[in-house]
């Protein structure tokens, strides 16, 4: 029997975070943090056409088997740490001690692994959880080589995307120092999707567009994409982030019947403690909601909300943009 698989997949900055940790929250998972970041997953193409999954099946049948194996710091110890059912009360707090420690140390001495301290492999039900922000494009093909997981595609309203990126980027919050919108290597790859290509779009477009046009481009050819690949499946549904922070209740527990989880009073509890107070830091899951799904409605000019509703009304997302609130 192969071990239950969980696939929460969206855009950076689109609450992933928030949302994967309510999965991580649940006694019964095991949740990895975008172990396909920094390359790990280049045999496969970013954005793959789902034609293509017999050729990469034994890849990513590897790739998978191998995850909850990953004892990288930042994949497989992303705070906070939660109880599980897998672990006594003692390993509990030795996890915990193990993980604070190995964060405080690999400030100075560099990326070291952290002990699970249990043998995962002998607790079959456990479902493993990836969370990505890279692999949106990859989710046809992974929900076709995986056809008994449960896929969640994470969709934050557009403005709201750009918003934060373009707060993350003046913040100086992100690897490398290329703005998203300028990186030119990434938009050749999202021109070559036939999205683009019946649209007429190319590089000269591309570059003659504002910053916010292009951010908005970006997030229109990922998720078209990503809807077209995995159109008709019914392992694979679609979550508004807006709609987690308006009813996180309710919306967790439809997401976890999806994924065959049953409710768990310690995420119960996780989702009162995550929305009742909150953290200023850019990455923190400690936040009031409302204000989060909102706040580009004080971050954006009337122009740039104009310009990105302008690029996205190019595609077909009516029906899937949550309600902007009157007030």
């Amino acid at each position: 029997m192969k071990r239950p698989l969980i696939l929460l997949f969206g855009m950076p900055r689109s609450g992933t975070t928030w949302i994967g940790k309510i999965f991580d929250s649940h006694p019964d998972t095991l949740y990895r943090h975008e172990p396909d970041s920094r390359g790990t997953l280049n045999t496969l193409p970013l954005f793959a056409s789902a034609s293509e999954a017999e050729e990469y099946r034994a890849f990513l049948e590897q790739y998978v088997a191998q995850l909850p194996d990953i004892r990288d710091e930042k994949v497989s110890a992303s705070l906070p740490v939660f109880a599980k059912s897998y672990y006594t009360p003692l390993q509990l707090a030795l996890r915990k001690m193990v993980v604070f420690g190995t964060k405080v140390a690999s400030r100075f001495l560099g990326a070291i692994p952290v002990p699970d301290l249990v043998k995962v492999h002998s607790h079959s039900q456990i479902s493993v959880v990836w969370k990505s922000i890279e692999s949106l494009g990859r989710l046809g093909v992974l929900a076709r080589v995986f056809p008994e997981s449960r896929c969640v595609i994470i969709l934050r309203h557009p403005c709201g995307y750009v918003a934060s990126v373009l707060s993350g980027e003046a913040r100086k919050k992100f690897e490398g120092s290329t703005p998203s919108g300028e990186d030119w290597g990434m938009y050749t790859k999202l021109l070559n999707l036939d999205s683009a290509r019946k649209r007429a779009l190319d590089m000269q477009t591309v570059q003659s567009m504002s910053a916010v046009e292009r951010l908005a481009l970006k997030w229109a050819l990922y998720y078209e994409h990503a809807l077209t690949e995995t159109a008709g499946m019914e392992n694979v549904i679609v979550v508004r982030y807006e709609d987690f922070c308006e009813r996180p209740l309710e919306e967790a527990q439809q997401a976890f019947r999806h994924c065959r989880l049953r409710w768990a009073p310690e995420t119960e509890r996780f989702i009162a403690s995550s929305t009742s107070h909150e953290n200023t830091e850019y990455y923190s899951v400690f936040k009031n909601p409302e204000v989060s799904a909102w706040k580009w409605r004080n971050d954006l000019s009337a122009s740039d909300v104009e310009q990105i509703m302008g690029v996205v009304s190019r595609f077909q997302f009516e029906d899937l943009l949550p309600t902007i609130p009157s007030s």
